[in-house]
């Protein structure tokens, strides 16, 4: 009696212990690896960017300026699970991804994609900047045939951005997690 008695303890044990394995996110963007878990956070809430830096508008329409890549910089934290023997982390892949807050009036934005190979170390954060928009992504803008980014004109497109950091724990179970940080972007010819 006892005998099955304990086997059925220890059926029950082990299948508690393996249904409270989870898929390694905890919510809100936080990453759980092995030793450390992971967030993101933007440092730039709403990226105001201008498509033209420095042009003149006048009645002739746009003179001059340039058209550059905007990057904010996001604070990237590897905190320790455990007193002792963390992991480093290493992010292998930022992707950007846009989301327009108002389909009718504004156009979608292919995903931006990056590959890195930065390292974090457990217990630190560390700034990483991140292009937000890119000189290709407003060229696209501005020679878009349906919903152009109209130069010289109060026209503002806005996006939700999710900026997804793709990371590993080297040395840990070897599963690649995502963690996800957020922002606004507001696009207009700001001159």
């Amino acid at each position: 009696m006892f005998k099955r008695f304990a086997l059925l303890l220890c059926g029950v044990c082990m299948m508690a212990a393996l249904t409270s394995c989870g898929g390694g996110d905890i919510g809100g963007g936080v990453g759980e690896f092995t030793t450390v878990s992971a967030s993101a956070v933007a440092k730039t809430p709403r990226l105001e960017s201008d498509v033209v830096k420095g042009n003149s508008c006048s009645t002739s329409g746009s003179t001059g300026g340039t058209i550059e890549t905007d990057a904010i910089d996001v604070d990237f934290t590897s905190t320790q699970l455990y007193s002792s023997g963390a992991l480093n982390l290493v992010i292998s892949k930022v992707t950007v991804h846009y989301t327009p807050v108002n389909r009718a009036t504004t156009p979608d934005i292919p995903d931006y994609f990056l590959n890195t190979s930065q390292t974090v170390a457990p217990g630190t954060t560390a700034t990483i900047s991140v292009p937000i928009l890119t000189d290709a992504q407003k060229i696209a803008l501005l020679d878009r045939t349906t919903l152009p980014m109209p130069l010289c004109s109060s026209t503002v497109f806005e996006y939700y951005v999710d900026i997804i950091f793709e990371a590993s724990e080297p040395g840990g179970n070897g599963k690649v997690r995502t963690i996800v940080a957020k922002t606004n972007l507001a696009v207009a010819d700001r001159s």
